[in-house]
């Protein structure tokens, strides 16, 4: 009996350990997604604090655009990689993945059309659809405008979206289209850093560690994949910001990223002129050079990130010049502006008015 007894005891403590062995892996499974909802519900709270800036002061959508901003969902898409889920809001229209542009009534696409390739600042980020670059463009000249932007996007993503939409648009003649590439920010501040390595975008590591999940649809590795990615996302938020960037020590790479950039530029160049289209390339502005007035903000501007752009953007400047492709330099667009930047890369519409003003200038001729 006393055995019997004995017997049943191990067994119970064997259950128990058992019970609060699987408690605790749960809890670690649970920890990540728990603390993604919790930081989702926090950041509900405290809104974008950007829609407080004085620039904003006369416009009444600024409160609403962040909070629509913020609510945006993405989805992977083969060749560019992500792209925006299609949205209907009162500041962010998006349809069929691209932001919608705000045209004149005048316009005739079949006579002179402009389509804007870039990043967030293409996209439109801080400003509503009325005061999308693009928008202004198209309701200050009479080309139908198409912003193709998308937040994040280096220029060969930008070049890959481009060859999908002629391709599945069959279009061979681009006789009166002009094809617009804004781009150096996102090419300089996601290139740079430590782990990018080659063409590959931000998410290459994110995207290559959850295909690997799904195909070892029994592992360990897919049941632990979300503990990893919040391990990774940990430690990079706790890395020193100078060790996250190479550019300013790495001469090669930073060589190599403006090469790739205008290299990127070129062929794009050539396939649209080959079809009667014209291109240019712009180097867009960044606080973190020429002379802009960003007290307000209180940016380092001698930190790690401004030297990025200090050691990139004059070796893209060289090396646009030596090719054969209309490029243009509109770095020093906003000095002295003390009413532009909302961060150290996007502008309020203040800004996009100046940019639109010189773009008409540059683009007419």
């Amino acid at each position: 009996m006393k055995l019997i007894k004995n017997f049943m005891n191990l067994i119970k403590i064997i259950f128990i350990n058992i019970f609060i062995t699987f408690s605790l892996i749960g809890m670690v499974l649970l920890t990540p997604p728990f603390i993604n909802m919790s930081n989702q519900i926090i950041k509900g709270v405290n809104p974008d604090d950007r829609s407080k800036l004085q620039l904003y002061a006369s416009y009444d959508w600024a409160d609403i655009h962040f909070e629509e901003l913020n609510g945006l969902l993405t989805t992977y898409y083969n060749y560019i990689i992500w792209r925006r889920d299609d949205y209907k809001g009162s500041t962010i229209n998006i349809k069929n993945g691209l932001r919608k542009t705000i045209n004149n009534p005048h316009s005739n696409p079949s006579a002179s059309q402009s389509w804007f390739f870039g990043g967030s600042t293409t996209w439109g980020t801080g400003v509503n659809d009325t005061f999308t670059y693009p928008s202004l463009f198209a309701q200050n000249t009479n080309d139908f405008v198409t912003n193709f932007g998308e937040s994040g996007y280096i220029a060969r993503q930008s070049l890959a979206y481009l060859q999908n939409y002629l391709i599945q648009n069959k279009l061979k003649d681009m006789l009166g289209i002009k094809v617009i590439f804004y781009d150096g920010i996102n090419d300089i501040m996601l290139r740079c850093r430590v782990e990018v390595t080659k063409l590959a975008t931000a998410r290459e590591v994110q995207i290559q560690s959850n295909v690997t999940h799904h195909f070892q649809s029994l592992g360990f590795k897919r049941t632990f994949g979300q503990l990893e990615n919040f391990v990774r996302k940990l430690n990079t938020k706790f890395t020193p910001t100078e060790e996250l960037y190479k550019c300013d020590s790495d001469k090669n790479r930073a060589k190599e990223i403006a090469n790739t950039l205008v290299d990127t530029w070129e062929i794009a160049s050539q396939l649209i002129e080959g079809r009667g289209g014209k291109f240019f390339a712009i180097l867009q502005p960044v606080s973190f050079v020429e002379n802009a007035d960003t007290n307000y903000l209180n940016l380092n501007l001698d930190g790690p990130e401004a030297s990025q752009f200090k050691a990139v953007y004059p070796l893209i400047k060289e090396a646009a010049a030596s090719r054969n492709i209309n490029f243009i330099d509109l770095t020093d667009i906003y000095n002295d502006c003390n009413n532009c930047y909302i961060d150290f890369a996007h502008v309020g519409p203040q800004g996009h008015q100046i940019l639109v003003s010189k773009l008409i200038t540059f683009l007419s001729n």
